[in-house]
């Protein structure tokens, strides 16, 4: 079953969760996406990771950004 106004269900949430080290949320969700959508597939599942990547990758930017604004460096 698609959702078109959550074409991904909660896939993002988990990806979000997953990026933050909330592992109960991450379960929480998970279940929550398997009752609504069915079992997750590998394509989910790769779905999942390239997101969370993805917010890696932007909070790695905006934290490098705030220190440069701050003159910090990190060794």
């Amino acid at each position: 079953m698609k959702n078109s106004k959550h074409p991904n269900g909660y896939l993002p949430k988990i990806a979000y969760h997953m990026a933050s080290d909330n592992h109960e949320a991450v379960a929480h969700f998970f279940e929550r996406q398997v009752v609504a959508y069915g079992p997750i597939t590998a394509e989910d599942m790769i779905w999942i990771m390239r997101e969370r990547d993805k917010v890696v990758r932007v909070w790695a930017a905006e934290e490098r950004e705030f220190n440069n604004h701050l003159n910090v460096t990190r060794f």
